[in-house]
């Protein structure tokens, strides 16, 4: 067998000895690929790299495809993170006229498309793009930077099992389905185990993606694994981007953000910042994102202030749900203090007068509250000869407190009372994490 026929086809691979490849653009013959090297602080473009005792040569791409991706020719030099960072956010900052908070969720966005093989979890971007947004000029803008960028309109679940993922692509998705089952793929997406099921089998789809929607988002949507962010509309004229300013744009950050890759894939840590005052979800977005700004505590601190309004979306959220006010209906019973045991009628009848207090015109009845505190795993069982109900012992009452903070329920997000051996024990572990 010949060394060529041996090769592995690769768009690019991190190796633990802290060597990296990736995808290149051949700089004499534009329509053939090579691969970049990065290995003991050289960086070299070769058609084929050996190491660790194999071959490795760029991935075969349909030309559809292959003509029509940003690729770099080249490595740029050295520099830091922050001189980086400012440049991308100046650029996008230049043409799209939004919002700080808004370009700086999208420059986090290309560092995380970049890094992504080396974090925890890739990353998802969710754009709510109103009428009157640069939505298109956006996705222009990001395909121009972000790695191996494939942008699509009106992705649907049938259409994935037929995405180029071996190109490990940054999907960039114009109006995707976005109904239950699609969201459901597009979250569980960001998980390196993830598997789907389709009609050729299983297949990943594991990668970084940023959608744009007209959809406004709620918090239940990708609320566990998505950055979310908003156009605002543009109010006066933008500086034109004609193919030769993109070509500009593509040659400079393609070549900038390839160094920046190549040199910082074995550098990346989780970031030290306390993210205590977010719920776990969140906290692992926030790790995600801040990790791929290598070697710059004051930038990965950056993504703390764009997670801290939609963390509170999620919690509101979840905190509305009938099993959120179901644990807070216990947890009013047990901060009184003067029961060892509550019948499921009169938790039942606490939860009704909860929603009426709050301007809900719900009534759930007994049963409904029973089954949502088996849901919650709370133990339950006949307590007296009249019916249902639970126990409040010291790990009932434990267990109701860690679910009253983890649903966000209203009495937790003040100050805990001191006066519960519950919440300073809440108190306590929060200050020793």
């Amino acid at each position: 067998m010949s060394e060529k026929s041996a090769a592995i086809r690769t768009a690019g691979k991190v190796f633990d000895d802290g060597t990296v490849i990736d995808l290149v653009r051949d700089a004499s013959a534009s329509e053939k690929l090579a691969l970049a090297l990065y290995r003991e602080g050289v960086v070299e473009m070769k058609p084929e790299i050996a190491h660790a005792g194999r071959v490795y040569a760029p991935i075969l791409i349909d030309p559809t495809i292959s003509g029509n991706i940003c690729l770099p020719t080249r490595a740029g030099d050295q520099e830091t993170t922050r001189e980086l960072f400012t440049a991308a956010h100046t650029r996008l900052s230049c043409h799209l006229g939004q919002l700080d908070a808004c370009i700086s969720a999208l420059v986090f966005a290309v560092f995380a498309s970049w890094m992504w093989p080396v974090l925890p979890m890739a990353p998802l971007l969710s754009i709510f793009a109103p009428a009157g947004g640069p939505t298109n000029l956006v996705l222009r803008m990001l395909s121009l930077m972000c790695r191996h960028p494939v942008k699509l309109t009106g992705l649907r679940r049938g259409d994935i099992a037929r995405l180029p993922m071996s190109l490990q692509p940054t999907l960039l998705l114009d109006e995707p389905d976005l109904r239950p089952a699609m969201r459901v793929m597009l979250e569980s997406s960001t998980q390196q185990d993830a598997r789907m099921m389709g009609g050729r089998g299983i297949f990943g789809f594991y990668g970084p993606k940023i959608l744009c929607s007209r959809r406004l988002p709620d918090a239940a949507l990708f609320e566990v694994g998505a950055l979310r962010t908003s156009l605002i509309p543009v109010i006066g004229q933008l500086p034109p981007l004609d193919k030769k300013r993109e070509r500009e744009i593509a040659e400079e950050f393609q070549v900038r953000f390839l160094g920046y890759s190549l040199r910082n894939q074995s550098n990346v840590q989780i970031p030290s910042f306390d993210v205590s005052q977010f719920s776990p979800p969140v906290q692992d977005l926030a790790r995600a994102f801040g990790a791929a700004v290598v070697g710059d505590d004051e930038l990965q601190q950056r993504i703390l202030p764009l997670l801290s309004v939609q963390d509170e979306e999620i919690r509101s959220d979840r905190a509305r749900t009938c099993d959120a006010i179901v644990v807070e209906a216990l947890l009013f019973f047990v901060h009184q203090g003067r029961w060892s045991q509550m019948r499921t009628d009169s938790i039942a009848g606490k939860v009704r007068a909860i929603y009426k207090g709050r301007g809900f015109d719900q009534q759930p009845s007994a049963e409904t509250v029973g089954w949502a505190i088996r849901r919650l795993g709370i133990p339950s069982g006949r307590i007296d000869r009249a019916g249902n109900g639970i126990e409040l012992n010291v790990s009932t009452c434990r267990l109701i407190h860690m679910l009253a903070q983890s649903h966000g329920v209203r009495a937790m997000q003040g100050a805990l009372s001191d006066g519960c051996r519950y919440c300073r024990e809440l108190k306590a572990a929060t200050v020793k994490t």
